[in-house]
Order: structure tokens, then C-alpha cells, then sequence
């Protein structure tokens, strides 16, 4: 057995090594971001996965949930799911919550999942670098076993249904360019 110096050394190395950074963002993607590691953060959870990045894209654009959720009663169900998570976890909310330190809150020690970090890497390459919460949108319903695919599908939303929507909205973007 290694001497403790080394043991601790190897942890924190391991450590370092296991751990995924935030993709670089500019933009909404950048508020996306901060706002789904706040989620992450708050519920005490040791990673930012696809849900916190789904629940911080609809609660940044409007237009997201419309192309998410088409009808009233996807949306009713994918805001009620949303909402309870929240719940759940906002209980656990301190007094001043919401006045957040920027600093202490990159270096908290969050990881990213790899799913969460891929798809937000994508989506910030797309559209010439300079992504948008559509391409957000489209990265996080591609992956079928993402944490963001299973809320989609528990509100009774065909996450591959998002994806051609996503691209159909895309397509009306630039051609009214």
C-alpha cells in the first residue's frame, strides 16, 4: 500500500481527471449554462446532467417550449414535471438564495455529465459557433437514454419528434433571413 501522501495525491489526481469542465459558451448557451449548474448546485447534485440543461433552456426562451411541447397538454406536463423536480429540491434552499457568487459557484466542483457536456459543446459549434437554444434543444433529444429524453418522454413528448421540430423551426429561422 502506497504512503497516505501518495494515496491522497493519487485520489485528487483521479479526481481532476474524472471530472468534466463546461464546455466554453457565449450567448444564451452561456446563461443556459449558468443557470442549469445553479440547478445542479442547489439540489446538491454532484454533476450538471441533461435534465438541469432541458429545465434551464425552457425556463430561458419561450419559444423552446413551444417547439418542445407543442400542444397544451405536453407543456402542462412537461412544466408540472419541471416543477416538482424544483420542488424537491427547493426545499433545501438557503435564505439569499438566488444572490449566488459567481466564483463559488464555477468552483464548487460540479462536474458535467458526459452527456450534458457533449450536447452543449455541439450546440455551441453549431450555427458557425454561435449555437442557439434550438441546437440546444435538438443536441439534448438526440441522446435516447439522456436524463433530458426520459423527462420528454414522461410527458408524453416523442423526443425524436423534438429533433425534426427543432429543425423544421431552424429552417423557418433562415429562411426568413
Amino acid at each position: 500500500m502506497p504512503p497516505e501522501p501518495l494515496r491522497i495525491a493519487a485520489a485528487a489526481a483521479n479526481a481532476a481527471a474524472a471530472r468534466r469542465d463546461e464546455p466554453v459558451t457565449v450567448g444564451t448557451l452561456a446563461v443556459v449554462a449558468a443557470r442549469a449548474r445553479r440547478r445542479a448546485l442547489r439540489a446538491g447534485d454532484p454533476e450538471v446532467d441533461t435534465g438541469h440543461l432541458l429545465h434551464a433552456l425552457l425556463e430561458t426562451d419561450d419559444s423552446a417550449l413551444g417547439v418542445a411541447a407543442p400542444l397544451p397538454v405536453q407543456a402542462t406536463r412537461l412544466m408540472g414535471y419541471l416543477v416538482q423536480r424544483s420542488i424537491g429540491f427547493g426545499r433545501l434552499w438557503r435564505f439569499g438564495e438566488g444572490v449566488a457568487d459567481r466564483e463559488q459557484e464555477r468552483s464548487a466542483g460540479l462536474a458535467w455529465s458526459a452527456t450534458a457536456a457533449g450536447a452543449l459543446a455541439r450546440a455551441a459549434r453549431s450555427g458557425g459557433g454561435d449555437g442557439t437554444v434550438l441546437d440546444l434543444l435538438r443536441e439534448l433529444a438526440t441522446v435516447p437514454d439522456s436524463r433530458a429524453a426520459e423527462i420528454l418522454r414522461g410527458a408524453a413528448i416523442d423526443p425524436a419528434a423534438v429533433v425534426q421540430r427543432c429543425a423544421t423551426a431552424q429552417g423557418a429561422d433562415r429562411a426568413a433571413w
